[in-house]
């Protein structure tokens, strides 16, 4: 019995000790609650899994959040070269 729970702990100190906590990857997971991110999933049907604009549409929206996220926390400078916004059809 000790030597599963031993084993158990391991794991759970293992799994714990491995998640990112960077800023950028705060940021990242932040994302996802971007309202523009969040319309993208609830819109598209599911065509933001595939290749093609409303896969382009979301990758752009979620680097734009992640990015803003960045400048609010002053790690990235403001300003600079807006990414390629993908077509609009």
């Amino acid at each position: 019995m000790k030597r599963r729970l031993v084993a158990l702990l391991a794991v759970v100190l293992a799994a714990c000790g491995s998640a990112d906590n960077s800023p950028q990857a705060q940021c990242e997971r932040q994302a996802d609650q971007d309202p523009t991110v969040r319309s993208i999933y609830r819109g598209d049907q599911g065509d933001y899994t595939r290749v093609g604009v409303a896969r382009s549409n979301l990758l752009w929206a979620k680097r734009m959040a992640t990015l803003t996220c960045m400048q609010e926390k002053g790690l990235a400078p403001p300003g600079g070269v807006e990414p390629i916004r993908p077509p609009a059809f």
